[in-house]
Order: structure tokens, then C-alpha cells, then sequence
């Protein structure tokens, strides 16, 4: 079954699509996939992030995201551009996962971006972990330097 259809299809319900979300965690936690292969699952997660319109399934895929992107060849190398275009539509819980997935990627140029959210009171503490990991990655050659 191609559980990224379910999050796709708007006829779906919530639980259906929860229910999708829990079967692909499982995948990238357990299944054994390649780094490619779950880089690609990822990245497709990314964009049904900004695409869902029900706080709970969004965050549900950014738990799965953050998750599945432990491996350190697949954290400085997933997409996050798609859900970085879209920051205004998530809610703090989900940027909560947001932060934490900049940082991990080791990519300097999500700096400014995780410091936008230093003055929410409610993000506060993700905020300096996500800057602490992001420095510790940059200075250990953990990331990657963009090239832009």
C-alpha cells in the first residue's frame, strides 16, 4: 500500500491519515531503508507537511521526519526548504520539530531562521538547543556549508 497516497487524498480521514503518518514512522525507524530511500520518504513528507490542513496529522509527519532522520548522511540531507516556505502555517508544537530538525542538519544558513523564534516564550528552550546543536555540528564538520 502506498501509505503517502492517504496523506495525499483529501477524502481521507484524520485518523486514516494518522494512521498512515504511523506506518511510515515505522518504515523510516525499522524498516531497514536505505539513507536514499528515506531521504526520498522525507522529502515527500516535507511537502505534505505544509499540505495538511490539521495540526495534529502535521505535527504527526514532523515526528516522523525528526525520527527518521537520525542517521547523519540523511540530516544534512533532507529538504526542508518546502516546510521553511511555509513557517506562518504551523502552530509552536510543530516548530518545536522544526527547530530541531535545522539544527540537526548543520547547515549554517538556518541560523537566522531558528533565531526568529527566540523571543517566543513558548520555543524559548528549542531555540537554544537547536543554535547549540547547529554550532556543534558547523564546528565538528558535522554539516553541511551552504552554497549559496
Amino acid at each position: 500500500m502506498d501509505w503517502l497516497s492517504i496523506l495525499k487524498d483529501s477524502e481521507k480521514s484524520k485518523n486514516d491519515k494518522l494512521e498512515a503518518v504511523g506506518y511510515i514512522r515505522d518504515i523510516l525507524d525499522y524498516g531497514g531503508e536505505s539513507d536514499d530511500n528515506t531521504i526520498k520518504i522525507i522529502d515527500n513528507l516535507s511537502v505534505q507537511a505544509t499540505l495538511q490542513n490539521d495540526d495534529d496529522i502535521k505535527e504527526s509527519i514532523l515526528d516522523a521526519m525528526l525520527e527518521g532522520s537520525k542517521a547523519p548522511s540523511v540530516e544534512k540531507s533532507i529538504n526542508l526548504t518546502p516546510i521553511i516556505n511555509h513557517l506562518n502555517g504551523f502552530n509552536d508544537e510543530c516548530l518545536s520539530y522544526i527547530l530541531s530538525m535545522l539544527g540537526n542538519s548543520g547547515n549554517i544558513k538556518y541560523r537566522p531562521i531558528i533565531e526568529l523564534y527566540k523571543d517566543n516564550s513558548k520555543l524559548e528552550e528549542d531555540v537554544e538547543e537547536a543554535l547549540s546543536e547547529l554550532d556543534y555540528r558547523i564546528k565538528n564538520k558535522k554539516g553541511t556549508v551552504s552554497q549559496d
